[in-house]
């Protein structure tokens, strides 16, 4: 990432995060808001964890925009559907295959990544990602579309990118020795 985009994350992030506080406190505002949330938190996972990899070698780049690709794919299907179709439904088992399947290659290419000196928490944010994709397409109440994403969004913080950032780093120092 460019250490100008860097700099400013973090305030970034906090202006985000007070449009979204003051705009659920709209109550016209609220559904709208939820599903441009819904759809806009898997892409801004799979971005965050996918670029430093933009300043690796060719081949490990290619590996994980491709990776980044497939896992943006499948964790919109369930938002989409959601929002568009107003279709609450588990994903399919072809998806949760290859959405476990993207977390096993993401913590193989982070550790391919460091094993070259990049410093990454790909691990992490995909399963932020693959968690929010599992779990908010079962569980969303069209009624209260911004409570649904905001509870999504819990778990998949905790559970996705904690169990990615504890995967990840374990693999990373498990390699390094």
């Amino acid at each position: 990432m460019s250490d100008g985009l860097s700099r400013f994350r973090l305030p970034l992030l906090i202006f985000s995060l007070l449009l979204l506080v003051g705009g659920s406190k709209l109550d016209a505002v609220r559904p709208v808001e939820g599903q441009v949330v819904a759809l806009v938190i898997p892409v801004v996972a799979v971005l965050s964890g996918v670029g430093p990899f933009r300043d690796s070698d060719a081949p490990l780049r290619n590996l994980v925009f491709a990776l980044g690709a497939l896992v943006l794919v499948l964790a919109e299907l369930g938002p989409y559907h959601v929002v568009f179709q107003d279709l609450v439904a588990s994903p399919a088992l072809p998806v949760l295959v290859l959405l476990g399947l993207s977390l096993v290659l993401a913590v193989t290419f982070e550790v391919a990544g460091a094993q070259r000196g990049l410093r990454s928490r790909l691990s992490a944010w995909l399963g932020l990602a693959i968690v929010f994709a599992l779990y908010f397409p079962g569980h969303a109440a069209p009624q209260n579309l911004f409570g649904s994403v905001f509870a999504a969004f819990l778990v998949a913080l905790f559970v996705g990118g904690g169990s990615g950032l504890f995967l990840g780093e374990f693999a990373v120092r498990r390699a390094r020795r």
